[in-house]
């Protein structure tokens, strides 16, 4: 008897979990966009370019690795990496090459983790359960529900101190290390190779901000030249966990409320990147959209999707998507909601193939 209710108790289990954008949703009618192929078959026989930057949380050389392989296996193709990991700017550059039989991918993964690191170790004494950065640390003493205490842990201990370090003091510091990062892994960048820039959470509003910031150096400078070039030959931006429009709310000041009138937002990092792309073409004629593709877990606490009306120069296209199980329609687990995005089989396939699927995907 107790087996048969432990089994009823397990199709039960199962009969609650959903995955509810699986397939995933688009938000946008006849929505239509390249793939990564569609990129490589255009620019072979040069290879495509692809910077990848990742969000908030503590990541590692293995995020590069397995965010390639992920790509790689859509695509049916090779990686080879050299191995070597360079990054005097503390921010780690780990290159990648994929090839196809149609042509080659360059990656540059820039991992920015270490720059928070030391200043998140001040709260590993909080850590229930110590993640690898806080092995040193002593025993937590105190008893948590198994749930809040995983929360905690990697939530609240590990991941918003990277938003918190960014949003204050040390936020001109983390852009001068993003410059120096740009600057090393676009070194040997075709500018006519064109650009596919796949970033996540924070990592996009990082990288934004510090092209932005680039782009307004003086004449002359290699660093605002580097930045123009990168901008204009961007064709294809891929966002996942999008916390733009949340982060944006501490960059702008209280005004008296008039009513119940929402205060209209001055343009964010994004926005006015694509300003930059649009101005600073050489010829003065205006470049191709740009295609933005905003993929959104609605489970997830810290992402919100993208109006298109607030982003002009950009052909934008939300993207539904589920990370994980949906249990009774309660519950999504709160970190893979918003970690797991390229880890996510769908987000790799809509990436590298597009919609709809390119022929050069089997």
């Amino acid at each position: 008897m107790r087996s048969v209710l432990s089994a009823l108790a397990i199709l039960a289990l199962l009969a609650g979990c959903t995955t509810p954008y699986r397939p995933p949703q688009f938000l946008e009618a006849d929505t239509r966009f390249p793939g990564l192929i569609d990129f490589v078959v255009d620019a072979n026989p040069k290879p495509a370019d692809v910077l990848l930057v990742h969000g908030m949380c503590t990541h590692d050389t293995s995020w590069a690795d397995d965010t390639v392989a992920t790509l790689a296996a859509q695509l049916r193709a090779n990686v080879s990496s050299t191995r070597t990991r360079s990054g005097g700017s503390g921010i780690v550059i780990v290159p990648a090459r994929i090839d196809t039989p149609q042509g080659a991918v360059r990656v540059k993964s820039l991992i920015w983790s270490p720059l928070t690191t030391p200043i998140k170790q001040q709260l590993c004494y909080d850590q229930s359960d110590k993640s690898p950065i806080c092995k040193e640390a002593p025993p937590f003493p105190h008893q948590r529900a198994r749930l809040n205490a995983r929360l905690k842990d990697k939530l609240v201990d590990d991941c918003l101190p990277d938003a918190l370090i960014y949003q204050g003091v040390g936020r001109q510091e983390m852009q001068t290390r993003m410059r120096e990062a740009i600057l090393e892994a676009t070194a040997d960048a075709d500018p006519e190779a064109p650009l596919v820039v796949i970033t996540e959470s924070l990592g996009s509003k990082i990288l934004f901000d510090t092209l932005v910031a680039m782009t307004e150096e003086e004449s002359g400078s290699r660093a605002r030249e580097v930045a123009l070039r990168d901008v204009r030959r961007m064709a294809y931006l891929v966002m996942a966990a999008n916390q733009i429009p949340l982060l944006h709310t501490a960059e702008q000041v209280p005004r008296p409320a008039t009513g119940l009138a929402m205060q209209a937002a001055p343009p964010d990092s994004l926005a006015k990147l694509l300003e930059k792309r649009q101005g600073g073409s050489r010829d003065r004629r205006a470049l191709a959209a740009l295609t933005l593709i905003a993929f959104t877990d609605p489970n997830d606490l810290l992402s919100y999707t993208l109006p298109p009306e607030r982003y002009p120069g950009a052909i934008v296209h939300n993207v539904l998507v589920s990370n994980d199980r949906t249990y009774f329609g309660w519950l999504e687990n709160p970190l893979t909601a918003h970690l797991d995005y390229l880890a996510n089989p769908d987000v790799g396939s809509l990436i590298s193939c597009g919609v709809p699927r390119s022929r050069w995907c089997k």
